[in-house]
């Protein structure tokens, strides 16, 4: 990966230019430096969203002065310049010399992206762990999040419905149908992606670890699998449907050692944990598309001694395609290390 970047009024950068290798690039320095704000220009230009915030929230703010417009300049190995541009309130994105009002599907590529706060996919609630798994799925499959708006939408209406007294069991069964269908085919995706990250988590935490260690992901169905089963559940002949069951209710463990790892692992061995699904969503991501695959990590190796920070670094999985911040670096040569200094 050959990469270059320049932003304009992007958050705390004026003006700001970067290259980065063929290697993994591990960015470092102080906290304020403005390193998540790099990658987050690079996700933009990847996706055509921000996983932090609205796109004027990114406006360059000095003293009380705010600007009204940012910009984006980025090229990937030899392809054509990409251009995002934000100025009072109007997006455009430039890719293949064409100009769109947002980003046109055939330039979004799979980022596989850890942030601080997906920490909490192993000590927050179910919610935290769902959302974190369908980010990664509708990058792969953008039928994924298509499913889950309409998902959210259904479920909503459905549960506004019972909460009246004279509702009616026709109009009650027509929200089932679609709840039901839906329901299904999301904890299916679910179900078989932790399936297949499952199959691969263990080579990858030894990589890191070098230890024999255990360590799987337990998946808890919120329904039935069988939509004719979940069907008869939410709508029993006594009128009395249940209506926290679902899709809406899936979740998973890490299971280390035996036990639960939010409870038994240490703050490094959950930090482990998690770097290697995030590298088997790697692998598994580089194995279902031809696309080019970005993994992008902030804050990558806090809470880790140095042997596994020399086992994360050379985990086969982010020798490619991979920029990650952390405060100070401790890789090698084969690694790449941009110093940026305070504001």
């Amino acid at each position: 990966m050959s990469l270059k970047l320049r932003v304009q009024n992007f958050r705390s950068w004026k003006d700001f230019s970067i290259e980065l290798p063929d290697k993994i690039s591990i960015i470092t320095g102080p906290n304020g430096a403005g390193k998540t704000s790099l990658m987050e220009a690079v996700y933009i230009a990847e996706t055509g969203k921000s996983w932090r915030s609205n796109f004027d929230e990114i406006l360059h703010r000095e003293a009380s002065e705010v600007t009204d417009w940012w910009r984006i300049d980025y090229r990937l190995n030899d392809e054509p310049l990409r251009t995002i541009k934000y100025n009072h309130g109007e997006k455009s994105f430039t890719v293949d010399d064409k100009t769109y009002k947002r980003m046109p599907k055939s330039a979004k590529r799979p980022v596989v992206l850890f942030e601080p706060g997906d920490m909490q996919i192993l000590y927050g609630s179910p919610t935290r762990r769902r959302q974190f798994l369908d980010r990664y799925i509708a990058e792969l499959e953008p039928r994924h999040q298509t499913e889950l708006n309409k998902f959210t939408r259904v479920l909503r209406q459905r549960n506004n419905l019972l909460k009246q007294d004279d509702y009616s069991l026709d109009e009650l069964t027509v929200w089932n149908i679609q709840f039901c269908s839906l329901s299904i085919n999301i904890t299916k995706r679910r179900r078989q992606y932790l399936k297949e990250i499952n199959n691969m988590l263990l080579e990858k935490y030894r990589e890191i670890a070098s230890l024999t260690d255990s360590v799987n992901i337990r998946f808890i169905a919120g329904g039935p699998s069988d939509e004719a089963e979940l069907m008869q559940r939410v709508q029993p002949a006594q009128a009395y449907p249940n209506p926290s069951i679902g899709a809406q209710r899936d979740d998973y463990k890490f299971i280390f050692r035996r036990n639960e790892a939010k409870t038994s692992a240490s703050r490094g061995e959950n930090r482990t944990i998690l770097f290697a699904v995030l590298g088997a969503m790697t692998d598994l991501a580089r194995a279902k598309t031809s696309q080019r695959v970005l993994v992008l990590l902030d804050d990558i190796d806090s809470e880790l001694d140095r042997s596994r920070r020399v086992g994360l670094y050379g985990l086969s999985s982010f020798k490619k395609d991979t920029i990650a911040t952390t405060l100070e670096f401790s890789g090698g040569e084969e690694q790449f290390n941009l110093r940026l200094d305070a504001d």
